[in-house]
């Protein structure tokens, strides 16, 4: 009977001590035996030989016993970080089944991620007091942080740099938009003039179709290195710089180093980081630096510098000024400081009439249509959105979840993975609901549109929001006492992580397998192209556009209208790719010089 009373006492270790043992043998096992690479195969269990499985779970199950017993402390951060990597394992691994064929689910995947989130959190919760123990024993200095720092921003920085890289050297990239930048760089290289021959089959400054002077920024890096490589890891360098501006931001508002480090990891992994590079460099990629220089700037009353930054915002993009309209409106009802808000938000203002009257007299007018779901007479453009606003506002709030066709869940897949990593965070703001403004760029700019890419995190048009949507992460983690800050922040890693692993972490290898797969055949191509003379007019297929450096060229694909240029370049890797020169070659022209069967011909006008 007293050893009885004496185990009753001790109920509730034992029972955590059997959960915490179960689990932790489970999860191990599991890893072990890799049966996060089976996740959607159910004749996986019938294939397993059971009986090894219990008795390796048994196994593990007991040395976790004896160091729950030993050190109960450890076993619980042990069960929680084998059950983190076996769902971090098994998001990458979901990235690459069929959803919606074998769970009738197109956004099945990040669903999927979605759940692996929840329960890593419950886990989480469960050993928070003890991993916060331990880390309380390792105190980092300023000097220790900026390290941290560095080293996530150079693996940022190699992590989109090899997949853009990679994705070049793999002819993966075309015309639209690769193509298009890397003839623009080489024209600016050689005449100063930011005009191509592939945005609109002729010669039309880029400035026609978005005014972006911020270019010419990385104009002298190209100058020594000119290559589309460089091209690629200027993008990369770009997307990884924001970790300078997040530190200083979260220093002004006194976070500790541990939070600060930990802000710059929810940064680093968040999905739309590293994946708004996944269809090469667009000027968007300076927005989260250039944004988030100018809040510091505010924040520090550096009047010069401030004025710089918002400018060279300005530079990127006709549309650029409205992450600054909304700053300034956030900083005009807030009450932070209303002075600069009303500058800020009549600026921006000004400088987007500026902006968009030189896209129109370059060009054809900036692509408002984009917007056209908004639009009751699709005549009078961008200046009618205020009136629906006003006079049928329940449509407008309709149209935040209305996808482009009736099979579509882009947007609620969107939602999903813009917010479930950063939701601890940017909803834990007290009352201070002006906040909220930073968020309005994610509804009005990616969601409010039918424009499929917008609200894709694999394509440019997120990297002004992630920049406000960080500095509210910090402004809230400000404001909350340490232990529910590290909670938040921690939970918002935590989910970060599995939604990277789940959807960008699976690229480097397909990137680079694919190179390693099938090298022979890109040397061939690149020996091919270098028999096209610089200087000479060429038609080409559009996947081999992006390496070649002509400065009067077209893509066969996009052409409205017949052109007999002095090279033909024709991929043949497409069975239906060189049907499209049909009408070129027929005409008697074109002599063949160059040919690889099955991989690329090139041809050459008598």
């Amino acid at each position: 009977m007293e050893k009885l009373k004496s185990l009753l006492k001790y109920q509730r270790q034992i029972i955590e001590g059997f959960f915490v043992s179960v689990l932790g043998g489970w999860a191990f096992t599991s890893l072990l035996k890799g049966s996060y690479t089976k996740i959607n195969n159910i004749n996986y269990v019938a294939q397993d030989k059971f009986a090894i499985t219990i008795m390796l779970i048994m196994v593990f199950s007991g040395v976790f016993a004896f160091t729950y017993y030993k050190f109960s402390n450890v076993a619980r951060i042990m069960m929680f970080m084998f059950i983190y990597v076996f769902f971090m394992m098994s998001a990458c691994n979901g990235y690459s089944y069929n959803w919606n064929e074998t769970a009738k689910n197109p956004i099945g995947n990040i669903c999927f991620d979605a759940v692996l989130c929840f329960i890593a959190v419950l886990a989480f919760l469960y050993v928070k007091d003890d991993i916060f123990d331990i880390v309380a024993e390792f105190k980092i200095d300023k000097k220790k942080t900026n390290i941290i720092v560095a080293i996530v921003g150079i693996l940022l920085f190699a992590f989109v740099g090899i997949i853009t890289v990679y994705r070049y050297l793999t002819y993966s990239n075309s015309t639209f938009d690769f193509g298009i930048f890397t003839q623009m760089y080489e024209n600016m290289k050689q005449t100063g003039s930011i005009s191509t021959t592939l945005e609109r089959n002729r010669v039309l400054s880029h400035f026609g179709v978005h005014f972006s002077p911020i270019f010419y920024i990385a104009l002298p890096i190209y100058f020594i290195f000119p290559s589309p490589v460089t091209v690629q890891l200027i993008q990369a360098f770009m997307v990884a710089l924001p970790v300078i501006p997040i530190v200083l931001i979260s220093r002004k508002y006194k976070l500790s180093n541990w939070m600060t480090v930990g802000a710059v990891l929810l940064y680093a992994l968040y999905p739309a980081t590293a994946g708004g590079t996944l269809y090469d460099i667009h000027e968007n990629c300076f927005l989260t630096f250039l944004i988030l220089m100018a809040i510091w700037a505010i924040e520090k009353k550096k009047n010069i510098l401030t004025a710089i930054m918002v400018l060279l915002v300005f530079f990127v993009k006709e549309d650029a000024p409205v992450y600054i309209m909304v700053l300034g409106t956030f900083y005009l009802f807030s009450r932070k400081d209303k002075k600069r808000g009303l500058i800020l938000m009549v600026t921006s203002a000004i400088y987007f009439i500026i902006a968009t009257s030189v896209v129109k007299s370059y060009g054809l007018g900036i692509m408002d249509n984009r917007f056209s779901n908004l639009f009751y007479d699709q005549q009078k453009g961008l200046s009618q959105l205020i009136r629906t606003v006003l006079v049928n506002p329940g449509y407008v709030i309709s149209q935040i979840v209305a996808n482009y066709d009736a099979n579509g869940m882009e947007k609620i897949g969107y939602i999903l993975l813009m917010f479930v990593p950063m939701a601890a965070v940017i909803f834990r703001n007290g009352k201070k609901y002006s906040r909220f403004i930073l968020i309005s760029p994610v509804i009005v700019i990616n969601l409010l549109t039918l424009y499929v890419y917008q609200h894709d995190i694999t394509f440019q048009y997120n990297f002004g929001s992630i920049a406000l949507m960080m500095y509210l992460v910090i402004m809230n983690m400000a404001d909350l006492k340490p232990k529910k800050a590290k909670v938040a922040i921690s939970v918002a890693v935590i989910c970060a992580g599995v939604m990277f692993m789940g959807s960008m972490a699976p690229r480097l290898n397909y990137y680079t397998s694919k190179y390693s797969q099938d090298k022979a055949t890109y040397e061939k191509i690149n020996i091919a192209l270098s028999a096209v003379p610089k200087n000479a007019s060429v038609c080409a297929s559009g996947f081999f556009t992006p390496h070649l450096k002509n400065l009067e060229m077209y893509d066969q694909n996009h052409l409205e209208e017949t052109k007999y240029t002095d090279y033909l370049v024709i991929d043949e890797r497409y069975t239906d790719e060189k049907s499209k020169f049909d009408t070129v070659l027929s005409s008697g022209q074109y002599d063949l010089i160059y040919n690889e069967s099955g991989i690329i011909s090139i041809y050459r006008k008598k």
